[in-house]
């Protein structure tokens, strides 16, 4: 039997439509890692501002981040727990998430309260930014935990 070998834009080209659980911090606090379950369809148009874009790096990495800004050829990119910004050609867009499950309750990323929530993570730089250092703090501690904790089990 012949293994076929496929990606995230071949399946999505197939089928118009995918589902996954992603992984990493970079869309916290709105997508947590391995969290939650998104729907991603086919990009049709031009993406807006806030739009989470499914998009594959030229190392050949795919990513899900925010359209921060439209730009002639392109997006500006910003994972939601991020501050450097990231330039993507239009070439390399080919998925726009349309939803995501929380738990059993799914979001769509047209809904005025879930934008409502993104325009105030985005505008509010310093509040962000102490919400993610403190993220990231107690993350390098569960992780330091978990390794001292599996060295004594052995």
């Amino acid at each position: 039997m012949e293994t076929l070998k496929s990606d995230y834009r071949t399946e999505l080209n197939r089928n118009g439509v995918i589902a996954f659980v992603p992984g990493g911090n970079s869309m916290w606090p709105i997508l947590k890692n391995r969290g939650q379950s998104v729907i991603v369809k086919v990009k049709t148009e031009r993406l807006k501002v806030f739009d989470v874009a499914f998009y594959e790096r030229k190392n050949g990495t795919f990513v899900l981040h925010r359209v921060m800004e439209v730009v002639d050829g392109g997006y500006i990119m910003l994972g939601d727990s991020q501050f450097e910004k990231e330039r993507v050609k239009e070439e390399q867009v080919f998925g726009v998430m349309q939803g995501f499950y929380h738990g059993k309750k799914y979001v769509e990323t047209t809904s005025p309260k879930y934008l409502k929530k993104v325009e105030r993570w985005h505008a509010r730089k310093r509040r962000r930014k102490i919400k993610l250092k403190a993220f990231y703090f107690t993350q390098r501690v569960k992780n330091k935990l978990k390794r001292i904790f599996s060295k004594k089990g052995n």
